[in-house]
């Protein structure tokens, strides 16, 4: 199903993220045929966003020239004759969008994801296969899975590069998944994909913390434990079921977390 510029625009608004008037120029009536932040891709329609640290306005000015509708940014760009809707910031804005964009897929299939410092990919296919036995039983499609080792998503299948995708991506392979038949996606999920927000609006018909340890600190990842840890811990708030390893450090804190964000929680060991 198709929005127009004033669903994505009632989305931002809703989440206190315009950071100025929308311009006179917008036509909110028009409809968006694609979200994306990639210039090659973009066709007549297209609502793009200026995502990126790099992000520079030749990109811009391509997505202008393949027939976009209009940008959002936390920078407007005047030499770029488009519509700007200009937020507040970017990383929460990209996701659900995204998730907008793709109908939230992650709604209408069940997406049981997983975090930790270790193990995260060993236990995503310990799932995956025990939830393929139980397809093949019922004559249903295997399981689909986002890891560090492969994606595959029903119609998508390659070895990955990322953890986690980045949030249009994401909800494509939810999408996909959606379109294939596929009723369960077992998925990794990793601290900087919950510390900058890319599965913001997924919901995760379960979730596990498997454990938590002291890798990851460095200037380019986690400045320190409590941001990693923090960021970790995001992971409850999107789910509707939550389990937590009580067999490794700060079980206590974790299970704590859990039970103040998740409906329902079962400590394990």
């Amino acid at each position: 199903m198709k929005h127009t510029l004033s669903a994505y625009t009632a989305l931002l608004e809703e989440r206190g993220l315009l950071a100025a008037p929308l311009p006179e120029t917008l036509d909110r009536s028009a409809p968006v045929e694609l979200v994306s932040y990639d210039s090659r891709e973009v066709a007549p329609g297209t609502l793009f966003l200026c995502k990126g640290a790099h992000f520079k306005a030749e990109f811009l000015s391509m997505a202008q020239s393949k027939g976009a509708a209009a940008y959002v940014s936390e920078t407007p760009y005047p030499e770029v004759n488009l519509p700007c809707i200009q937020v507040s910031d970017m990383r929460l804005a990209i996701a659900p969008l995204a998730d907008l964009f793709y109908g939230h897929p992650s709604g209408q299939v069940k997406v049981v994801a997983l975090t930790g410092t270790k193990g995260k990919s060993t236990a995503a296919y310990y799932m995956k296969y025990i939830l393929d036995e139980y397809q093949r039983e019922q004559n249903r499609p295997e399981c689909g899975i986002l890891s560090t080792i492969t994606t595959y998503d029903g119609l998508e299948r390659f070895e990955s590069h990322i953890t986690t995708p980045e949030p249009l991506d994401l909800q494509r392979h939810f999408a996909n998944a959606l379109a294939s038949g596929l009723e369960y996606v077992v998925m990794e999920v990793s601290s900087q994909a919950l510390k900058y927000h890319r599965t913001l609006g997924t919901r995760f018909a379960a979730a596990a913390f498997l454990n938590i340890g002291a890798d990851h600190i460095s200037p380019i990842e986690h400045p320190d434990f409590d941001d990693y840890f923090h960021s970790k811990l995001k992971l409850f708030a999107q789910a509707d079921q939550c389990c937590v390893n009580l067999d490794c450090e700060h079980a206590g804190e974790i299970l704590e977390a859990a039970r103040s964000a998740c409906p329902t929680v079962f400590p394990f060991s």
